[in-house]
């Protein structure tokens, strides 16, 4: 074999290769193209684990910055979605918040009050408490002993989160009023106001208005307000939610500058009783005439107590009694609650099963004559302003006629005068029978 090789070599350098020089230079040349050639083997492999690698850091980075950015954009969309709202660019819906509300913890006080402490505390009930919800029911006798009793429940939220829910079940005479009792609902938060009640399924809304903030209020002013005029607009009592039956307890302003605004017929009975979980200051008094006869009641009503919060001055409890100990009216509470975490969805009404309500028939036109009517007095229980009317009608009415007898009682009187420059009056009395 190696005989061959080599007669091989001898022919072709005799022959394809006889004017070939293999000299230096060419040596040189051949050994940069195998080095070249040993370099590219050495190469290429490694770019083939470098290149998957970094294609899949670039898509890693790529996917990572889209996520980043579509994040803050959304963080940013729910940041401004109240702003845009409040442009009118989206129709507007009832707000409610997710978060519950948790206000500061209530503490109970210990501390001795006075007269003035007490009343102002129940004066101005709403600087002292951020949250309540509880359960009462209340009674009364009236002066025709006819009586009336329910069943209040409610939860409320006066700072920060604004809302609140009634429920108010009144009991009936079912032969009478052809169901045993009817329950009013009413449901509002910071934009809308919800009325419900059982009997019809129907239910009314209107826009949320909020009450104005209210300066404080004295006992000297709640005091030196007629009786007439408690109920009225010129009672400058601080402001309240929209609960108005709940608000016999959580904001007794009325009853308070009733009842104890003559000082000297009432007594602090008691510094602390425990009601509910409650430290109250417990009140003991006699019955002003004047309040019996302007508020209806009994006429037996003898005295009352109350049992108040003392440190929110929250009605939690009162009582009247006749001349016998025996009661006359009475708000009794199952439960209070003040300063509980409060969820906003509470104060969005379940009106599944109700109706809007729709007056039925046409409104009637008002006679354009009665646009000369005006009321010069008027008068409602109160003995001494409807003596006043009664005095002036036997003055000015020469075809009065009295009704005398024992039976009857007056509930209503009001002197009207039909026309502005003219000194005609008449009268509109509403008689109401006593029962024996």
């Amino acid at each position: 074999m190696d005989d061959m090789f080599k007669q091989i070599v001898e022919t072709m350098n005799k022959t394809v290769l006889k004017d070939i020089h293999f000299d230096a230079k060419q040596k040189e040349n051949v050994r940069q193209v195998i080095y070249k050639r040993k370099k590219k083997r050495h190469i290429k492999p490694t770019l083939n684990y470098l290149l998957p690698i970094a294609v899949a850091c670039l898509f890693f980075i790529g996917t990572s910055y889209y996520v980043t950015t579509e994040m803050e954009i959304f963080s940013r969309e729910e940041q401004t979605a109240g702003l845009n709202t409040n442009k009118g660019d989206v129709p507007p819906g009832p707000k409610v918040e997710t978060n519950i509300y948790t206000p500061p913890t209530q503490e109970e006080s210990y501390e001795e009050m006075t007269k003035e402490d007490v009343v102002s505390k129940l004066l101005n009930t709403v600087d002292y408490f951020y949250t309540a919800t509880g359960k009462f029911e209340d009674y009364s006798i009236y002066y025709d002993d006819s009586d009336s009793k329910s069943v209040t429940e409610y939860k409320l939220s006066i700072k920060n989160v604004i809302g609140g829910y009634q429920k108010s079940t009144s009991q009936f005479d079912e032969k009478l009023m052809g169901y045993g009792e009817m329950i009013n609902e009413i449901i509002y938060n910071e934009e809308k106001v919800w009325l419900k009640e059982s009997v019809n399924k129907t239910y009314l809304v209107h826009d949320y208005q909020s009450t104005p903030t209210r300066d404080p209020i004295t006992p000297e002013e709640a005091f030196n307000l007629e009786l007439k005029d408690i109920y009225s607009d010129k009672a400058p009592f601080r402001e309240r939610p929209e609960i108005s039956a709940g608000g016999m307890s959580l904001f007794p302003y009325e009853i308070t500058a009733s009842y104890l605004r003559n000082t000297e017929l009432w007594e602090i009975e008691k510094q602390n009783e425990e009601l509910l979980g409650h430290n109250t200051i417990v009140l003991y008094g006699k019955m002003d005439e004047q309040v019996i006869n302007r508020f209806k009641m009994k006429e037996t009503t003898d005295t009352f107590r109350f049992w108040v919060d003392k440190d929110t001055g929250i009605l939690v409890k009162y009582e009247t009694y006749d001349t016998d100990g025996q009661l006359t009216s009475y708000l009794h509470p199952e439960s209070l609650e003040v300063n509980i975490p409060i969820e906003p969805q509470d104060f969005v009404p379940n009106l599944d099963g109700y109706k809007p309500f729709v007056p039925h028939g046409k409104k009637p036109e008002l006679d354009s004559r009665e646009e000369e009517i005006e009321t010069v007095d008027s008068a409602d229980t109160n003995k001494e302003d409807t003596e006043a009317i009664v005095d002036l009608m036997r003055k000015d009415l020469p075809f009065l006629y009295e009704f005398t007898h024992p039976i009857l009682k007056y509930l209503q009187l009001t002197i009207w005068n039909l026309k502005k420059n003219s000194a005609t009056l008449t009268l509109r009395i509403f008689p109401k029978m006593k029962r024996e």
